[in-house]
């Protein structure tokens, strides 16, 4: 069983736990399962690095070499909440992420992520710097975007991950899809601006619930140049449904959807308001979506819908081989698109538009 297999049998577990504790003490199935849509996941089981940035860089780095990501504490709300993040400089670390797929004795496909140290190679500033802005999944954290990081910083980008209100060493006892994380994003680049910690050009880059949020952050804050969406789902209330099977949590259907109501009744949203699709259509600039064939949590259908409501020049990539658990870490395919993405967003647009 690999690493992220067995995290999701952890969740899976701890959630029906959880839910078993709730209907002991009389509450309703509805209820319960409305409290858990909205709840934080770092209150509720979901894992978080035990050293934080720090603890991740020195499994990268040579013994005694510092931490270099700059660690940051931002206030934002309401609700209120202090936001972490950090910032990673554009140089050569040595460092080279890689992934390939490999194939067992049954036939099946697996992928493997491998990290070589002490690696090599020249690195050139880019002629316009710009700042990249990571988003990680639902009940992850900023620590597992480190080879998008790395790929990124040592491309020449400026480098911010961010943990989401509610995930990793961010506060917050909710979380809303949307309608909190938006406002979150934009006090976050204020803080970054005002402390001087990010460049002009700014793109945004997620996956799954960050690949979603981060489109509407572009649709709410127009100094997000450009997004490149890993797995972006369309409704949430549907990708609710569908993460849960993949969870194998059982929730009958109209258990479910008086959940889901009761959670857009709290929030006070309109789950369709926060789809993928109404972000796109009010996003002003071109996006990147990727999707993989064998996602059931944020499945291809969900990347045309998104696709169709997106600005002109938006472009769709498909990784056939792929599923949702998978596509975050499939560099092999999709590290040089992405930098090049980034690059004609950030460096070449802004060019032709001087000129």
């Amino acid at each position: 069983m690999g690493r992220s297999e067995r995290m999701r049998v952890r969740q899976a577990t701890h959630a029906a736990c959880v839910l078993l504790m709730l209907l002991a003490a009389g509450c309703s199935p509805s209820r319960i399962m409305a409290k858990r849509i909205t709840a934080a996941p770092n209150l509720h089981g979901a894992a978080t690095p035990q050293d934080g940035i720090a603890g991740v860089w020195k499994q990268f780095l040579p013994p005694g070499s510092t931490n270099p990501c700059v660690e940051l504490k931002i206030p934002v709300g309401p609700p209120d909440a202090t936001v972490a993040a950090a910032s990673l400089a554009p140089r050569n670390y040595n460092l080279q992420f890689t992934s390939k797929v490999d194939r067992t004795a049954k036939g099946q496909r697996t992928l493997s992520l491998m990290l070589a140290t002490n690696v090599a190679g020249s690195f050139t500033p880019l002629e316009q710097p710009a700042t990249v802005v990571l988003l990680h999944g639902y009940m992850l954290y900023k620590e597992t975007m480190a080879p998008w990081a790395v790929l990124l910083a040592q491309a020449g980008y400026r480098v911010v991950t961010v943990d989401l209100r509610g995930h990793g060493q961010s506060s917050g006892s909710e979380i809303s899809f949307g309608k909190y994380e938006t406002t979150d994003l934009i006090q976050v680049l204020d803080y970054l601006k005002e402390h001087g910690l990010c460049d002009d050009r700014i793109g945004a880059m997620g996956y799954s619930y960050g690949a979603t949020l981060a489109l509407h952050w572009a649709a709410h804050d127009p100094r997000v140049r450009t997004v490149v969406a890993l797995a972006p789902y369309n409704r949430p209330d549907e990708a609710v449904v569908r993460c849960a099977k993949a969870l194998k949590i059982s929730m009958p259907r109209g258990v479910a959807r008086k959940a889901l109501a009761m959670a857009s009744h709290t929030l006070d949203v309109a789950w369709e308001q926060w789809s993928g699709a109404a972000a796109a259509r009010h996003v002003t600039h071109p996006v990147l979506l990727v999707g993989a064939s064998k996602d059931t949590i944020c499945p291809p259908d969900d990347i045309a819908l998104i696709k169709d409501a997106a600005p002109a020049g938006s472009k769709s990539i498909v990784i056939p081989e792929a599923n949702h658990q998978v596509l975050g870490m499939w560099l092999h395919e999709l590290g040089e698109p992405i930098k090049a993405w980034f690059h004609d967003q950030l460096q070449s647009g802004y060019q032709a538009a001087a000129n």
